[in-house]
Parts: C-alpha cells; structure tokens; sequence
C-alpha cells in the first residue's frame, strides 16, 4: 500500500562528478599546467632544427588543453 509519501532520496538533484565544483577545479590546474607544458615544447621544437617537422604535437597539445580549460571555465561561470 502507498502512503502518498516519496522517498527524500528521489528529491535530492544529484550533481554528477565531473560537474562538481572541485572536480572543475582541478582540472582548471592541470589543464594549465598542460598548456604551460606544450609551450615549453612548442619552444624546444623550434630551437632544436631536427624537431621543427614535430612542432605539431606540443601545437595540437596546446589547442586540446586550452579547448578544455576554456569548457571547463565555462561550466563553472
């Protein structure tokens, strides 16, 4: 029989993980640090002329995190 009365856990919204506040923060750090990263070797492959045909990788690397940190900076605004 139903007493009319509805659980108080199917009231509660639950936050997914990947949405919760720290979890963004922490990936805000290490998407820059990821960025920071590429940049040193964006700056390594044009120094280094054997490497200037790799210059795509730490450039892709760069595009992928800012892309990322810019999503995620938008979600937590």
């Amino acid at each position: 029989m139903r007493t009319g009365r509805t659980s108080p856990l199917f009231r509660n919204v639950i936050v997914p993980w990947y949405d919760a506040d720290t979890v963004c923060y922490g990936i805000i750090v290490l998407m820059t640090a990821v960025l920071i990263f590429s940049f040193f070797g964006i700056a390594a492959a044009r120094e280094v002329p054997e490497y200037h045909g790799y210059i795509w990788v730490p450039l892709l690397l760069a595009i992928m995190s800012a892309g990322v940190l810019v999503s995620t900076v938008t979600r937590l605004v």
